[in-house]
């Protein structure tokens, strides 16, 4: 018997029950035709009770019995109803107690009823394990449901209504949705996986099943996720209408539900509704998912290919081709816009040459409800793109319900970081999630200028390069061992002493030295501060040499690190940072970003780049003396010797500051220049000294400023502009103006990187030259080996599953080197390795990953409404 069964029996003895008071007065009153028929109506109501419970416990049941015994007394006070007293009516009463009482002993709870409304059959996999495991249990009765949905139009209005119910797979039994009446049946448990009701801005499931319609119909209503996610959960997922009216949900792993968790607690504190989403900590239920069941328990003989795609796949000597399983979502495709489509024909182009390799390609689901309804502009060339790859047939269009045969049959991942990547990491198989617009111009990140080279880090991967002056050809010289593939800035600065390369570590781990004569990296490590908590992404910024020794001046590692040339012994200098403390207004921005050695007075003068001060440290007795320069909260970016007088540039304003230290004078002069904001935010990064001249090299703003040191004027320099500004190029949206900076040691020439174009920009402060030009490299054997180092960097030192995923990149995982990678016969060792790594960790960061989620999940559900 169901439990709503059982209250259905208990809400009907609640009624005789009350017909029993109706009799009494109505006795009372001398109606006697009343009292008749109310005994005759109760009469029918125990035989129909009777009947209730023997349909579904079978015959010889007590509580029957007793409603047969009622039933004669009934009858029996009927008969005599003239001549008796209304004493008969406690007789009832006592008879209703009894058989109540029977009903609550013997008519226990012990069947369930569980129906699952799924809407997109390729989301079926969500709740098939559940669907499982229910179907299993001969104590439950288990629908699947499929119910329809709309497409929204252009403006929110609902498109014609779509139903999948005849795409499920063959061994599911589909229950068509017009032929279970919710109202009527009461299922004890209802499951779903969208959680969105109206709130969905591309499609919307029939409003009748909304998750607040639905709550009124069960006594438990689930939400088992649609999606499955890294370690990290979203907080608009969390706090969405199905989640608030559900009473379980389904997550994949402990981290997950507290990220829901909290997500929610936010929510609701944030809004002033504590409580909304009711008892958090029992509603969210670490219990896996079913889409993790499915590729775990999928072997590659479960599916079948149609002769069309087999041809595709094999070739002709009987061998296979290796499948490229290309998965595109809807987040890039509506960040992307042309762009986006731009990606898919580059991608396109890339496999249509390749006799090795089939790409299956397997958009999201919503992807053209996507187009029409939020880029309704776009959807007639993405149309005609699919068109024109059906029609040139060399790679494989997969627009089925049926997600996880392409995750089985494919040999490796490429595509967005959607919910596919965690499903497919469960397998022992390559990912690289593809970069929409991969870049081949290296951003150059700090530079030592000789004779003949420029030696340069970038900005964004790790190696050393030269760049020859005259050939103007790039080459890749080695990478830093120990340090992240790809990361910003792994060092600032680049300082030459002797025969050596000294780089300042930023995000890196180490002072980096390569030797330019055996061609050879060292690296020193860094002495333990005693303040253990920093930004360790922004360790160092300038290097400073004096005295047989290079000083690294620090921007978040709190202390100067001497670095000895001779031994390379290393020592912190910290005794400043307790006085620069008191100084600084906000502990983000970090200490300096540069500094000067004042020779004659054997002393570090650094700019402090949160504080209006400078500060000076002795060299020998490490003592600390600090000026401040203004009222104003504003740090400073650069700093400038010239004669007895420091010359600053300003962070947090537009202006130039000025200190004579035998004076002890300050003067401070304003930027007025149309077009540059007065009390704006890092429009100028560097000094530069030229000619009786300060130049402002420009960071947030796209103009080169010269300050006359004659007169004290300010002035644009007219020689300084891009190609992109001669030819009035249009601004991209998705990139401001200005430039990164580029730490060099040059005194009489800028460098640049343009932050649109990634340009690399030269310009000669002595003949006003500009050279605006793209750092690529074009060798193959030496693209090849930073490939290599790249590729096989990012496989190493991994934490996550997620972490064992590469990230497309022209110079490393690019998606010619994943098909290249997949194509040889075996795995690397390094890669194997890699791929046992990925799916170690990703079972180890979900719950069962046994391939048991939807048993767990089913048995949680059935213990909440069996519950004695």
């Amino acid at each position: 018997m169901r439990a709503y069964q059982k209250k259905q029996i208990l809400d009907l003895l609640t009624t005789l029950h009350e017909a029993t008071d109706e009799i009494h007065k109505q006795f009372v009153n001398r109606n006697i035709p009343a009292v008749i028929n109310l005994l005759v109506d109760c009469q029918n109501a125990a035989v129909h009770i009777g009947e209730f419970i023997e349909s579904i416990e079978g015959e010889d049941t007590r509580t029957v019995e007793l409603l047969t015994e009622y039933h004669e007394s009934l009858y029996q006070i009927a008969v005599k109803i003239e001549t008796t007293d209304a004493g008969f009516v406690k007789q009832l009463k006592r008879e209703l107690v009894t058989i109540e009482s029977c009903i609550q002993d013997e008519l226990k709870p012990n069947k369930i009823e569980v129906v699952l409304f799924p809407y997109k059959a390729s989301m079926w996999d969500a709740l098939e394990s559940i669907w499982l495991a229910a179907k299993a249990d001969p104590q439950c009765d288990v629908y699947v449901v499929p119910i329809p949905y709309f497409d929204r139009l252009p403006g929110g209005r609902l498109g014609q209504m779509q139903y999948e119910g005849h795409q499920y797979p063959d061994y599911v039994p589909v229950v068509d949705w017009q032929n279970y009446n919710l109202e009527e049946r009461r299922p004890d448990v209802i499951f779903i996986h969208n959680p969105y009701d109206d709130g969905n801005i591309i499609t919307t499931v029939h409003p009748n099943y909304y998750s607040r319609n639905l709550k009124k119909y069960t006594e438990l209503l689930c939400y088992s996720p649609y999606f499955v996610t890294g370690n990290h959960i979203e907080e608009h997922f969390c706090t969405v209408s199905g989640i608030i009216h559900a009473d379980r949900v389904f997550v994949q792993s402990e981290q997950i539900r507290e990220g829901y968790i909290h997500a929610i607690d936010a929510f609701e504190k944030a809004r002033n509704c504590v409580g909304l989403f009711g008892n958090v900590r029992e509603k969210i239920v670490a219990s896996g998912s079913p889409k993790f069941d499915k590729v775990i328990n999928s072997k590659p003989d479960d599916f079948t290919l149609s002769d069309e795609w087999e041809k595709l796949i094999e070739k002709p000597d009987g061998s296979r081709k290796k499948v490229v399983l290309y998965n595109t979502s809807i987040g890039p495709l509506l960040r992307g816009n042309e762009k986006y489509i731009a990606k898919l024909r580059a991608v396109f182009r890339t496999v249509r040459n390749r006799d090795d390799v089939v790409l299956w390609w397997r958009p999201h689901p919503l992807s053209e409800a996507a187009y029409v309804t939020m880029r309704p502009f776009l959807l007639e060339e993405y149309s005609r793109l699919i068109e024109e790859y059906k029609l040139e047939g060399y790679g494989i269009y997969d627009d089925t319900a049926d997600l996880h045969r392409a995750l089985s049959l494919s040999s490796a991942f490429y595509g967005d970081a959607s919910s596919l990547m965690p499903l497919y990491q469960c397998m022992k198989k390559p990912v690289v999630v593809q970069n929409e617009q991969p870049q081949d111009r290296l951003l150059v990140g700090g530079l030592w200028d000789t004779e003949e080279d420029l030696w340069f880090v970038t900005l964004e991967l790790n190696g050393l390069f030269r760049l020859n002056k005259n050939a103007r050809k790039v080459e890749y010289i080695g990478s830093f061992a120990q340090e992240k593939a790809l990361d910003w800035r792994l060092y600032h600065t680049i300082h030459q002493s002797g025969n050596k390369l000294y780089f300042s570590p930023s995000s890196a781990g180490a002072i980096a030295i390569y030797d330019l004569i055996d061609s050879s990296f060292r690296y020193v490590e860094l002495p333990l501060p005693k303040q253990k908590e920093y930004n360790d992404q922004s360790k160092f910024s300038k290097i400073i040499e004096c005295d047989g020794s290079l000083y690294f001046i620090p921007l978040q590692f709190p202390g100067i690190v001497k670095l000895n040339l001779e031994d390379n012994s290393t020592e912190i200098i910290d005794e400043w940072i307790k006085p620069v403390k008191k100084l600084i207004f906000d502990s983000e921005l970090g200490y300096f970003l540069n500094g000067v050695y004042d020779e004659p007075r054997g002393s570090l003068v650094l700019a402090c780049f949160n504080a209006s001060a400078l500060i000076e440290i002795d060299l020998k007795t490490k003592k600390t003396k600090w000026k401040a320069l203004s009222s104003d909260k504003c740090g400073y970016s650069d700093i400038l010797l010239i004669d007895e007088t420091y010359w600053l540039l300003a962070l947090h304003k537009s202006a130039l500051v000025s200190f004579n230290r035998a004076e002890e004078t300050i003067a401070e002069y304003p930027i007025n220049l149309e077009g540059i904001p007065a009390d704006g935010f890092w429009q100028f990064q560097k000094l530069m000294y030229s000619n009786d001249s300060l130049y402002l090299v420009p960071a947030d703003t796209q103009r080169l400023v010269k300050f006359e040191l004659i007169d004290h004027s300010f002035s644009y320099v007219d020689d300084f502009r891009l190609a992109s500004e001669q030819n009035d190029v249009p601004l991209s949206v998705s990139n401001p103006i200005g430039y990164f900076s580029v730490s060099s040691n040059t005194t009489d020439r800028i460098y640049l990187n343009d932050k649109q174009s990634r340009s690399f920009i030269e310009y000669d402060l002595i003949n006003g030259s500009l050279r605006q030009e793209s750092i690529v490299i074009t060798d193959g054997d030496n693209l090849r080996d930073l490939q290599n180092f790249l590729i096989r960097a990012q496989g190493s030192g991994v934490d996550d599953a997620n972490s064992c995923a590469f990230g497309e990149h022209t110079y490393g995982a690019s998606l010619e080197a994943l098909l290249d990678m997949i194509t040889k016969p075996d795995h690397e060792p390094w890669l194997d390795k890699l791929l046992d790594r990925q799916v170690e960790l990703l079972m180890s960061e979900i719950s069962h990953p046994n391939g048991q989620a939807g048993i767990e999940i089913y048995d949680t559900a059935k213990r909440a409404v069996l519950k004695p």
